[in-house]
C-alpha cells in the first residue's frame, strides 16, 4: 500500500491522508461521502495480504468488535475490500491515543482514575460478552475530541467462542511490557489477564515508566513471570501508600489475587485517593491454598526517583490513534544527534517484543513457560540453582591480564538483573527458589586457567532442503542462527544458496546467539545445557563441544577475535546484573578481563583489526533509555561513549571493513530500528525503521546486506535488508540472532 492510497475513493470513503503505520496496518483519514463526516480508514497493507496470521487477524478485529456494543469502545462502521485489500471504518478519534497524552508531560492522578474509569466497564463488557483484549496498553486507548476515552484495537483479542470461564492461547502473542505472567507463559487465562494489563498501564500513567523493561523482549516477558514489580512510589514520590497497594495488587503474579473486575479496581483507586491512609479494599477470589511464592521480595531501588516526565525526544513523532507511530515515509536519512543531552522522560522504548511478536513469545507458550530470546527494560529474575561444586570463573594470573578499567561513569543502581537467559534457566527449572547463589571472587588459578571441557560424542545433525525464493538464493553465504526446535532453542546452519538446513545442537536445553570464527572452523554460542548460561564452542559440524566457562553466574553473547584465539564474551560476575566484559582463549586455557565496573557491559564484538571493541553500556540496569553504544580502545584501554540520547541503543557490531558501527535503537514503543554509525558515533543514520520490532542485526560477508530479525505475529522471523535500496525480503519464518558468514 502507498501513498498513492490518498485521493482514492474506497468505496464511498474518501482517502485525504495517512495517520500512522502501525504493525499491520495502514490508517488513513477518510470522509465518509453519503454523511459527510470523518471516519478512520484501517487497510491492511498488500504485503500482509497473502499472509494468514494478518488477514485472521484483520477479520477476527471486526468479528469481534461487532459483538461488542458499548458506549466506550471505538465502535467499527463498515468493512470491506477494495482491490484486493481488505479495510475496516471506524470512528476517528481526533484526540489520538493516552500514549500520546503521556508523551506529553505528566498526568494527574485525577485524570487517570478518570480514564480508567471510562475503559473499565467496556472492558468488564468484553469479558461478559467472553472476549480477552489481550494487548491493553497506553497505544490503544483512544481520546476523542473532548478527551473521553475508548477501547480499541481487537485485532489480537480472543474470542471465546463456548463462552467458557477460561481461554488458552495458541502461541503467545502480545506486547511484553504489559502482559499478564499466564500470558506470557501460555497458560489458560482469564478477564484477570486484562486486569494486569491495566494494572501494568496504571503503573506506567502514574510513574512515567513501565514496571518492567529490559534489553530484550523475551526478558520483559520473563520479568513479567518472575519478577516482583518494583514500588511506584520509587519513581513518584507523590503516589500514597494506599495508591500504591492498589496499583501492585493488580500486578500480583497469581490471578486469584488481583482485583476480579478492572471496575473493582477503579472503585479500588477512587478510595485510595480519597483515604490515602486507608487499606484499599478490593474484590477477588482468594485460593483455598495460596501458591507457593515464585519470587522474592524486591527491595525498592535505592537511589531517588528519577524525574518522570519530559518533552518527546528528537525524531519521534506522535502516535497516531491508531496504530504505533510512523517516524520517516522511507528507511534512509534520518538522523540521530549524538551530542543531545539526554532528557529523563518517561517513554519507553525498548520492545521488543512486541513486540510484539518475538520467539520468546512462542517460546514461552509452547513450553508452557516464557523466556524470550534475549531482548528489551527493568528486572529482578531468579536464577537456578547452581551445585555446590560448581567452578568458579577462571581468570589469568595478574601478570597476564589486560588492565581492569573503570567503569564508564553514572551512578549504578543495585538491582538483580538477571537477563533473559538466567531468566529462562529459572523458567524451565520451575524454580521457586528466589535466592541468589553466592558468587566467588575471580580467584587465580596456578596455570592462569582452565582447560575447557570437551565432548567427543558424534553430534546429531537434523538436514533437510527448505524452500528459499530466488532473491534470497543470490545472496549467497551461509546463516548460522537460533530457532525454536520443539520446547527448546537449537542452533540451525542454513546455506543461502542451496538452501541446505543443518540442525546442529539437539537436547533438553537452549543454545542461542551463535557466531562462527573467521577462519570458518568454529561456532561459538551461549547455552545453559549444564545449568546456567556458559559460554560453548563446537565445530561446524556441530561437534567437538567444548565449555569455555564454568562458574555459578551467566556468561552470554559471545564474539570472536579477528584471529580466531579468543571468545569475548558478557559475564555477571558479581551476580547482580552489572556485566563485565571477558574474553577466553578458545581452548579455555586462559581468561582475561578487558572492562569492569557496576554498571551494564553486554554484547561485545571486535573491530575486524582488532584494535577496537563494541558494546552496550548502561548507567542505570532499571532504565533501558540510559543505555548506549560505547567503544573500547584495545591498546589503550580508554572507552569512548559513542551514542548520548533518551533511546535504547543496543547490540552493535562492526562492518566487514570495519568503518561503519551497526546497531539497534528504539523509537517509538513496542518498535526498534536498525541504525548505523561512524567510529565516532557520527552521521548516526537509521537504515529501517518500519514500526516493527526489529533486532539482533549483523552485515553480511560482502557489507551490501543487514540480516536481521524481526518480531512477527508472536514469532521471530529472519528477513535481510538492501542497504543500498532499503528494501526487505524475509529468509525464514522462523528463527532469531542470525550470522552471516562466506
Amino acid at each position: 500500500m502507498s501513498d498513492e492510497f490518498i485521493g482514492a475513493v474506497v468505496n464511498g470513503y474518501e482517502v485525504l491522508s495517512l495517520i500512522g503505520v502501525g504493525g499491520m496496518a495502514r490508517v488513513y483519514l477518510a470522509r465518509q461521502q453519503s454523511m459527510n463526516r470523518q471516519v478512520a480508514l484501517k487497510v491492511l497493507p498488500m504485503q500482509f495480504v497473502s499472509d494468514d496470521t494478518y488477514l485472521q487477524r484483520f477479520h477476527r478485529e471486526v468479528k469481534i468488535v461487532s459483538q461488542l456494543e458499548h458506549a466506550h469502545i471505538v465502535p467499527v462502521y463498515d468493512y470491506g475490500e477494495y482491490q484486493g485489500q481488505p479495510y475496516i471504518v471506524m470512528r476517528y478519534m481526533a484526540g489520538g491515543s493516552v500514549d500520546d497524552m503521556l508523551n506529553k508531560g505528566a498526568i494527574p492522578l485525577a485524570r487517570i482514575a478518570t480514564i480508567l474509569a471510562e475503559i473499565a466497564p467496556a472492558l468488564d463488557h468484553a469479558h461478559a460478552k467472553g472476549v480477552l483484549h489481550r494487548d491493553l496498553k497506553p497505544s490503544n486507548v483512544l481520546l476523542d475530541e473532548a478527551g473521553s476515552a475508548f477501547l480499541s484495537d481487537f485485532g489480537i483479542a480472543r474470542l471465546n467462542e463456548g463462552h467458557g470461564a477460561t481461554i488458552t492461547t495458541q502461541g503467545v502473542v502480545g506486547t511484553p511490557s504489559y502482559m499478564s505472567p499466564e500470558q506470557a507463559q501460555g497458560r489458560e487465562m482469564d478477564g484477570r489477564s486484562d486486569i494486569y494489563s491495566l494494572g501494568v498501564m496504571l503503573f506506567e500513567l502514574a510513574t512515567g515508566r513501565r514496571p518492567f523493561e529490559a534489553d530484550t523482549p523475551y526478558s520483559i516477558a520473563v520479568m513479567q513471570v518472575t519478577a516482583p514489580p518494583p514500588s511506584p512510589r520509587a519513581y513518584n514520590a507523590d503516589i500514597s501508600l494506599a495508591v500504591e497497594r492498589v496499583i501492585l495488587r493488580a500486578l500480583s503474579k497469581d490471578p486469584n489475587e488481583r482485583p476480579a473486575r478492572a471496575a473493582d479496581l477503579v472503585e479500588a483507586l477512587r478510595q485510595a485517593m480519597r483515604e490515602p491512609d486507608a487499606e484499599p479494599t478490593l474484590e477477588y477470589v482468594r485460593p483455598v491454598v495460596p501458591p507457593a511464592p515464585i519470587y522474592a521480595p524486591q527491595p525498592p531501588p535505592s537511589s531517588a526517583a528519577p524525574p518522570r516526565y519530559a518533552t518527546p525526544p528528537p525524531n519521534y513523532s506522535a502516535a497516531s490513534a491508531y496504530a504505533p507511530p510512523m517516524t520517516s515515509g522511507n528507511y534512509t536519512g534520518k538522523l540521530i544527534s549524538p551530542q543531545k543531552p539526554r532528557v529523563n522522560r518517561a517513554w519507553a522504548g525498548a520492545v521488543i517484543g512486541g513486540g510484539i511478536g518475538c520467539l520468546f513469545l512462542i517460546v514461552v507458550a509452547i513450553i508452557s513457560m516464557m523466556a524470550m530470546s534475549v531482548l528489551l527494560p527493568d528486572r529482578t529474575v531468579s536464577v537456578p540453582t547452581v551445585s555446590p561444586g560448581a567452578a568458579p570463573p577462571v581468570v589469568a594470573p595478574p601478570s597476564q591480564q589486560s588492565p581492569i578499567r573503570p567503569p564508564l561513569g553514572g551512578s549504578p543502581t543495585p538491582t538483580l538483573d538477571r537477563t533473559s537467559e538466567a531468566a529462562r534457566a529459572t523458567l524451565l527449572a520451575r524454580q521457586t527458589s528466589a535466592a541468589t547463589p553466592a558468587v566467588p571472587a575471580l580467584p587465580t588459578t596456578p596455570n592462569g586457567g582452565q582447560s575447557g571441557s570437551s565432548s567427543a560424542t558424534t553430534p546429531t545433525v537434523i538436514a533437510r532442503t527448505v524452500n528459499l525464493n530466488a532473491g534470497v538464493r543470490e545472496l549467497g553465504g551461509t546463516l548460522v542462527y537460533s530457532d525454536q526446535r520443539g520446547p527448546y532453542f537449537q542452533i540451525v546452519e542454513l546455506n543461502l544458496a542451496t538452501g541446505r538446513e543443518r540442525q546442529l545442537t539437539s537436547g533438553s536445553y537452549d543454545s542461542s546467539y551463535p557466531v562462527i570464527s573467521p577462519d570458518g572452523q568454529w561456532i561459538a554460542f551461549h547455552s545453559n545445557r549444564d545449568g546456567n548460561f556458559e559460554i560453548y564452542v563446537m565445530n561446524r559440524d556441530g561437534g567437538d563441544v567444548q565449555r569455555l566457562t564454568n562458574n555459578s553466574v551467566i556468561d552470554r553473547l559471545p564474539g570472536w577475535s579477528p584471529n580466531s584465539e579468543w571468545v569475548v564474551y558478557s559475564s555477571d560476575v558479581r551476580g547482580n546484573g552489572t556485566y563485565d566484559i571477558l574474553r577466553t582463549r578458545r581452548d579455555g586455557s586462559v581468561t582475561e578481563v578487558l572492562l569492569t565496573g557496576n554498571e551494564r557491559q553486554s554484547h561485545p564484538r571486535y573491530s575486524p583489526d582488532g584494535l577496537n571493541i563494541v558494546f552496550t553500556t548502561g548507567s542505570d540496569l532499571l532504565d533501558a533509555r540510559t543505555w548506549e553504544i560505547a567503544r573500547l580502545d584495545t591498546q589503550t584501554g580508554q572507552v569512548t561513549r559513542l551514542t548520548n540520547n533518551n533511546l535504547r541503543d543496543a547490540s552493535p557490531s562492526f562492518s566487514p571493513d570495519g568503518q561503519k558501527i551497526l546497531y539497534i535503537t528504539s523509537l517509538a514503543e513496542g518498535t526498534n530500528a536498525v541504525a548505523l554509525m561512524d567510529l565516532d558515533g557520527s552521521n548516526q543514520q537509521i537504515l529501517l525503521n518500519d514500526n516493527h520490532n526489529n533486532w539482533a542485526a549483523s552485515f553480511s560477508p560482502d557489507g551490501r546486506s543487514i540480516v536481521f530479525t524481526r518480531g512477527t505475529g508472536g514469532q521471530d522471523q529472519l528477513y535481510v535488508l538492501d542497504i543500498a535500496t532499503g528494501s526487505i525480503r524475509q529468509v525464514a519464518n522462523s528463527g532469531s540472532a542470525a550470522h552471516w558468514v562466506e
